[in-house]
């Protein structure tokens, strides 16, 4: 199995477990005043990038701005986890040959006014991407978890160099 799918196959199968472990209140809580998004909020915002790449809005052209507010998968685990496991599918049969094509990446690179950018990539630089975003919100779910009384496995949110400098290894590139 390529190192890229793999990585992000581990990735997503973390965060299942990890959703999986929840109560439907804990996945659904914004405990202000240290936090302002929800744990099913957080895993939307992670899927929209997946879903960017799964489906993006031209051949070859991915819009990180599409996003998919106010989902039922927000408020319900079950929805997350069936999403989280389509992605994962998806990337189980992924023609490994398109890993390499080129894509435009679009997205809005202003909190002042609206300016998007375009860059050029990779699927499999992207899914490099993703799955250290998902890896960093992941984290901070584990935080929320552990804020509203939720018991969490030591290491969640962990980024894969950590996990290699922990282990005294030194990182595999990224290719």
């Amino acid at each position: 199995m390529n190192v890229i799918i793999k990585g992000s196959v581990e990735s997503l199968d973390q965060m299942i477990e990890f959703i999986a472990g929840l109560s439907d209140v804990s996945y659904q809580q914004s405990p202000a005043p240290l936090f302002d998004s929800s744990i099913g909020q957080h895993l939307r915002h992670i899927l929209d990038l997946y879903m960017a790449l799964m489906n993006p809005t031209h051949p070859n052209n991915v819009d990180y701005d599409i996003r998919r507010r106010g989902l039922a998968l927000e408020r319900v685990k079950m929805e997350g986890i069936h999403q989280l496991q389509l992605v994962r599918d998806w990337l189980l049969q992924l023609d490994l040959s398109t890993l390499d094509q080129p894509l435009t990446i679009s997205g809005e690179v202003s909190i002042n006014s609206v300016q998007s950018a375009q860059s050029n990539s990779s699927l499999s630089r992207e899914l490099c991407f993703a799955s250290s975003h998902l890896t960093h919100h992941l984290a901070l779910m584990a935080a929320i978890a552990k804020y509203v009384g939720q018991s969490v496995a030591m290491g969640l949110g962990t980024a894969p160099a950590t996990a290699s400098f922990l282990r005294g290894q030194q990182p595999a590139p990224c290719v």
